[in-house]
């Protein structure tokens, strides 16, 4: 997405890290340069792996907006998005639904 209005994709993904949410920035077409991208990237793929769906994505969305757009404390956020997330740490949409999203499993 284009936060190049709100000081660009690395600022916005340090400051989504302090509210302990992570993004990627990321180039978008016309970027000259990978150093200040434009935009950034959320991993998706994660918030439905652990059973999110629209509604807290919408919140998700809102949480970014407080730190991104309106430029709200990260530590403020953060005490919300750690409320958000307590109630998905299980995996929901995997070969192995149920178990600890979070579980280090040892390599053999």
């Amino acid at each position: 997405m284009n936060v190049a209005p709100y000081g660009g994709g690395a600022e916005a993904a340090n400051l989504m890290e302090k509210a302990n949410m992570i993004a990627n920035k990321n180039m978008l077409p016309g970027d000259k340069s990978s150093v200040k991208p434009s935009g950034i990237r959320l991993g998706a793929q994660e918030m439905t792996r652990v059973g999110m769906k629209e509604s807290e994505m919408k919140e998700v969305a809102s949480l970014l907006h407080r730190v991104v757009v309106k430029k709200e404390s990260p530590e403020t956020v953060k005490r919300d998005v750690i409320a958000l997330k307590r109630n998905f740490t299980k995996v929901r949409y995997c070969l192995h639904e149920g178990e600890e999203g979070y579980a280090y499993h040892k390599l053999v």
